[in-house]
């Protein structure tokens, strides 16, 4: 760069030409040209470091602004418009960039060759983004070139290709309308006649058709809906000197009414900061709503230059092109912008290759664009695989099956090749995790060039990557098998499969059977039948001892938190009575006041005090019993208002709990009305009257009974409402009957971290984004708020397994969801009862609780008076205790046998 510096003669006396003269120091040097030269050497070491960084990433965007800004600064007009050429290579460039391009090669094209290089430049500025501006100093640029022999016409093409491109914008569009009449109108002004003269015949012919032509101009802006087009119609009418045409009028009205449609969308977008991507998507909808092509072309391009970076939009208009618009010579353009803005998306290169395509370009072309896009740096392996197989895909539609197709078919091997080694390099086996591109690769060696070898080879790859245990992945093998191969290779690998698959077994052992039912002998069939009933009762025995397992982890888990708990509790307990004996050590003086205050007390209770009856105590009460034997009234009273129940009619009876303790017979009559004619509903209270939170709804009809039961946890009045058969509760019961499949269900998923907030519609709403959902099922409390756990049904299996790899781990709110197949574990069994030699009755808080059925727990309490020793104890004498009284009772209690000891409780 040194090199290109420009240096000033001097003179003998040590100043310039012009007579300047600098401030030299003693030893004859320049301050000022010291300085220079070290900011010059700065300069140039700059932009060396970046012109080698642009070297070694040219794909780094920022890069290449920084070497502009810097070359730019430096005045290295030859390696900064070789550094804009590199860069609009690669890149589109943003309407700043281009526009200070443009004016710093303006003012250089002087010569007749640069004008044809100036117009190149405009129309490449003009096609990577729509901008006002840029369109602006290309018609200003044209109208300098107005003195060549086609001038004129050149500036009204320009300007027509601007209205087309930028007329139909809401909010800019004026100006390039006003621009282009302003051109008109000064044009017309130059052919008015000289004050005095007479024109002739040519100059009224040129003038009139001048005067048309700015006319059409302004009826053609009037039919546009822009702003301020009050304000061109006022100007409009003062230039024609009266009233708008009706014509004009109708046209007018129109773009009027249009405007009132769009102002609130156009006041969104300038109160909004950029990019205002919802601002444009709104905008957007509205166009596609009325299906105005130039516009909705013209307002996605809006769009476009603020939010250039976002692969969905792109995808949005180039799906219009190519579905509804289907010009080819637009869908092109749009796709190869699209992959110079978003070259990260996978999407919009295959989007791409379909549009070459469908254009018929040559095999050349598409294989260039296929390498451009492998180029790219794509961040994940499923981009790549998506890239790879719309490539293959394309190959495989050019095998002409039907002639000499063996070119063909040659490169479609050596692609698929090419792409399994690709994804196994980078990414390994998560590129292509279920082998899809070896499954089309085997299906096409099998189907169409009937060589299943091959084919058995790429599947037996597949298998040995980890996929030996799934069930999906052997049935679509044994499908290509079936379809292209023999019996006995579908037989082997049957039996392969079932010997590995432990996912869903059933459909193997389904498969192989109807495959021996179909093809094989009875021999083979029943062979098949017995190996099938084996092998899932070994499965079955595997999962009953891996539910085991997880219910006795569960359980020892509640152990430890129990015994932390009575840890917690004696901790508590020893720090309490350290501070009471504390307290005791400070207040010396006053314990023994208390003493006596308590000891009181006590010979007051022991006077008022009766002894009652034993539990189970039959005949006329003890002496000192206060009170009468309870009758049937006092336990009504006690228990509640006894409900009369007619075991006859349990049939057509359902019994309701779990209900809201202020709800009353209507409201639950209203509830079941639905299912058929109901007679009566009882509700069961207690003694004061108050509902107990469960009722018998008595119907007409039994099958009315049926159609109680479908609304069982269904919401009243905000609680969910449990709905049963009724039946005798006293006879011994069978083991509860789960209502909901406790087995796999491969259409139906298992979701947890919800959002206690969300109800079932929002779960529909998240969930039917991939695929028909049939049911949804929150589970709740008892209360009717949500646990944050929902059980989501879709019709396929399929559309679930979709669902659970795009909404596993998704963010909704501040609760990441958990998703995965339903698979219910085994409910718990209740423990196996112990022997007689062990039955005894535990003490308060001391063991496991042993239960009969879920929930249902034996008491655990010591029938044992508290006030009965059994026998002497010196650690539970008080200090108070001075008497001998306590001493004689323990004495005479110890050692009694259970006769003695109910003597002397009756005071026999």
């Amino acid at each position: 760069m040194a090199e290109n510096v420009e240096k000033m003669p001097v003179d003998e006396d040590g100043d310039d030409v012009d007579g300047t003269e600098e401030a030299m120091d003693a030893e004859g040097n320049s301050d000022s040209d010291s300085s220079d030269s070290g900011d010059e050497d700065q300069l140039e070491q700059k932009i060396y470091e970046l012109q080698q960084k642009v070297t070694e990433n040219p794909y780094i965007y920022d890069l290449h602004t920084q070497l502009i800004t810097t070359l730019r600064q430096a005045g290295e007009l030859e390696q900064l418009r070789q550094a804009r050429e590199k860069m609009s290579e690669i890149f589109p460039l943003s309407e700043e960039l281009w526009l200070a391009w443009l004016r710093d090669e303006v003012p250089l094209a002087t010569a007749e060759g640069d004008r044809s290089k100036m117009e190149k430049l405009f129309k490449q500025a003009t096609e990577d983004y729509l901008s006002i501006s840029v369109w602006l100093e290309y018609v200003q640029y044209a109208i300098g070139g107005m003195g060549a022999e086609d001038g004129m016409q050149n500036v009204r093409a320009v300007f027509e290709k601007s209205i087309t491109a930028a007329g139909l914008h809401t909010s800019q569009g004026a100006n390039i309308w006003e621009a282009y009449r302003e051109f008109e109108n000064a044009v017309l002004a130059g052919l008015m006649p000289q004050p005095g003269t007479v024109p002739t015949p040519e100059q009224e012919e040129a003038f009139a058709a001048q005067n048309k032509r700015v006319q059409n101009l302004f009826r053609r802006q009037l039919a546009v809906p822009l702003l301020d087009m009050e304000e061109t119609l006022q100007e409009f009418e003062e230039w024609s000197g009266g009233q708008a045409e009706s014509g004009v009028r109708q046209a007018y009205v129109k773009a009027v009414e249009l405007l009132d449609r769009l102002r609130p969308l156009e006041a969104a977008l300038l109160s909004a900061e950029p990019p205002r991507y919802k601002e444009y998507q709104a905008l957007i909808e509205h166009e596609l709503a009325h299906d105005d092509p130039a516009r909705i072309q013209c307002v996605f391009e809006r769009a476009l230059q603020e939010n250039c970076l976002h692969p969905d939009l792109w995808l949005q208009y180039t799906n219009y092109l190519v579905n509804k618009l289907r010009i080819p010579s637009l869908v092109l353009p749009v796709f190869e912008r699209a992959v110079r803005n978003c070259p990260w998306s996978s999407q919009v290169w295959q989007g791409y290759l379909l549009a070459q395509e469908r254009r018929g370009e040559t095999f050349d072309t598409v294989k260039g664009t296929f390498e451009r896009a492998l180029t790219c740096g794509m961040a994940t392996g499923s981009d790549y695989l998506l890239l790879w197989t719309g490539y293959c895909d394309y190959l495989r539609r050019r095998v002409d099956w039907q002639s000499d197709h063996t070119e063909q078919l040659k490169t479609l091997r050596t692609t698929l090749q090419r792409a399994v080694d690709h994804l196994m390099e980078h990414f390994g086996t998560e590129g292509d995790p279920t082998g899809s591109l070896r499954q089309f690769w085997a299906t096409m060696e099998g189907k169409f060039c009937k060589n299943m070898e091959k084919a058995r080879e790429l599947w037996n790859s597949i298998m040995t990557e980890g996929h030996g245990s799934t069930a999906r992945m052997w049935l679509e093998y044994y499908r290509l098998e079936r379809m292209c191969g023999d019996n006995k290779h579908c037989r082997r690998l049957l039996q392969k499969a079932l010997n590995s698959v432990t996912d869903w077994p059933e459909s193997i052992t389904e498969a192989y059977i109807n495959f021996e039912r179909e093809e094989g002998s009875l021999e083979l069939y029943d062979l098949a039948v017995v190996k099938c009933e084996a092998q899932l009762k070994r499965i079955n025995e595997r999962r009953e001892k891996a539910a085991q397992k997880e219910a006795m982890q569960e359980e020892q888990q509640k152990n430890q938190k129990s015994v932390k708990k009575i840890l917690k509790k004696s901790e508590k307990q020893q720090h309490n009575q350290q501070q009471q004996q504390h307290k005791q050590q400070q207040h010396k003086s006053g314990i023994k006041s208390e003493v006596e205050m308590q000891a009181g007390q006590k010979r007051k209770f022991k006077e008022e005090f009766k002894t009652p009856p034993p539990p189970g105590f039959k005949g006329e009460p003890p002496p000192g019993y206060k009170g009468e034997p309870p009758t049937k009234k006092a336990k009504e009273e006690d228990h509640g208002i006894l409900v009369q129940h007619d075991s006859s009619k349990d049939s057509r009876t359902a019994f309701v709990s779990n209900l809201s303790y202020s709800l009353e017979e209507d409201p639950i009559k209203e509830m079941f009305i639905k299912c058929g004619e109901v007679t009566e509903v009882r509700l069961v209270r207690n003694y004061k009257g108050k509902s107990k939170g469960y009722a018998y709804v008595e119907f007409k009809d039994e099958f009315c009974v049926l159609e109680a039961l479908k609304l069982d946890r269904e919401l009243i009045e905000g609680r969910p409402m449990y709905v049963s058969k009724c039946e005798d509760r006293s006879a011994a019961r069978s083991k509860p009957q789960f209502k909901f499949a406790m087995e796999i269900e491969k259409n139906k998923l298992f979701v947890k971290g919800l959002p206690f907030t969300c109800n079932k519609e929002a779960v529909t709403n998240i969930f039917s984004q991939h695929g028909k959902v049939k049911d949804v099922r929150l589970v709740t409390y008892r209360s009717g708020s949500s646990k944050g756990i929902a059980y989501v049904e879709y019709e396929t299996e399929d559309e679930a397994t979709q669902a659970v790899m795009k909404t596993d781990g998704l963010l909704v709110g501040e609760h990441t969801l958990s998703v995965a197949i339903s698979n219910p574990p085994p409910r718990k069994q209740p423990e196996a009862r112990r022997g007689e030699e062990f039955e005894r009755t535990p003490s308060l808080g001391s063991g496991k609780k042993e239960t009969d059925q879920r929930g249902k727990v034996r008491t655990q309490v010591a029938l044992v008076p508290r006030s009965v020793k059994r026998g002497p104890s010196s650690s539970t004498i008080s200090a108070d205790s001075n008497s001998t009284n306590g001493q004689q009772s323990d004495k005479s209690t110890a050692g009694m046998s259970n006769a003695d000891f109910r003597s002397m409780l009756l005071q026999k």
